[in-house]
């Protein structure tokens, strides 16, 4: 199995102050794409196989630079890995806590990225929906996923769904990445979409990543506090969001409480604890 390495922290100053040098020239961007450019090529020969053949589900793959920006690698098997770990990990969930996946009739991923995730439930006989803010992943599930209904969606809320709409709702690697402001403006609007008695799933990042923290943050952690990285770029993946598990319950009152709490639980990402929340009766 390919293993991508976790979350790791490299900020420097003379990093930080170069990245906003070349952010206010706007050429940022574009040596992100040569970098992923020429790392995906020195892929060519790994993902050979799984170019001519395409996916064992039979579903065409998304370009390897698509890949990049959901798993932050170019290995079209890790792609594939991941995402079916990740599908297993939310079947798991469900069914230890009384709830199979066979038994819900309308799902929404949350932070759909190319379809990672959800091309591993196309079996399922029920309403699979995606949402991200990238327009350009979107598209192409429109375009290749066509058992899935698709939608962009802004940073912040709200979404094109009406109340009550899900009946399962799942964000891996997503509130990893959201300051407070943000996490706190989408709970309520899961909250809205999400039928009474439904099931939201999330992942965080968790215990695992102590011994990255510094000495201030770990305390800040471990009273209960967000431990936020770069909140100038929320929603990427350079935005790094750390909680404990009492933090989660903290921040996702009143709206909702925690059924159940997997540390390091949510297979197929890098090292994230997976958090399965119903809304509050009385929230």
């Amino acid at each position: 199995m390919i293993r991508i390495p976790a979350f790791a922290n490299t900020r420097t100053p003379v990093r930080s102050t170069l990245k906003v040098a070349l952010t206010q020239l706007g050429l940022l961007d574009q040596i992100r794409n040569v970098r992923d450019t020429l790392t995906a090529l020195t892929w060519v020969r790994h993902n050979r196989r799984f170019l001519q053949r395409g996916g064992s589900d039979g579903l065409p793959l998304p370009p390897v630079q698509m890949m990049t920006l959901t798993t932050a690698s170019p290995s079209i098997e890790w792609f594939l890995q991941s995402g079916q770990a990740a599908a297993a990990s939310i079947r798991e969930l469900l069914a230890r806590n009384g709830s199979p996946i066979e038994q819900i009739h309308s799902t929404l991923d949350f932070g759909c990225g190319c379809g990672r995730v959800l091309r591993h439930l196309v079996e399922l006989p029920h309403s699979i929906h995606g949402c991200d803010y990238n327009p350009k992943l979107v598209a192409w599930c429109r375009n290749h996923l066509p058992f899935g209904r698709f939608s962009v969606n802004n940073l912040g809320p709200p979404l094109t769904h009406t109340s009550a709409s899900f009946d399962l709702i799942y964000a891996l690697s997503v509130f990893t990445h959201l300051p407070q402001p943000l996490q706190k403006q989408w709970k309520k609007e899961l909250r809205r979409v999400l039928r009474p008695g439904g099931h939201l799933i999330i992942s965080t990042h968790g215990a695992a990543y102590l011994d990255e923290l510094t000495a201030a943050e770990r305390v800040r952690f471990h009273s209960g506090e967000l431990v936020v990285r770069r909140d100038t770029e929320p929603g990427s993946n350079r935005c790094g969001v750390f909680c404990s598990a009492d933090s989660v319950r903290r921040h996702f009152a009143p709206e909702f409480i925690v059924r159940d709490f997997v540390p390091s639980g949510a297979h197929g990402n890098p090292p994230q604890d997976l958090v399965l929340l119903q809304p509050n009766v009385q929230p």
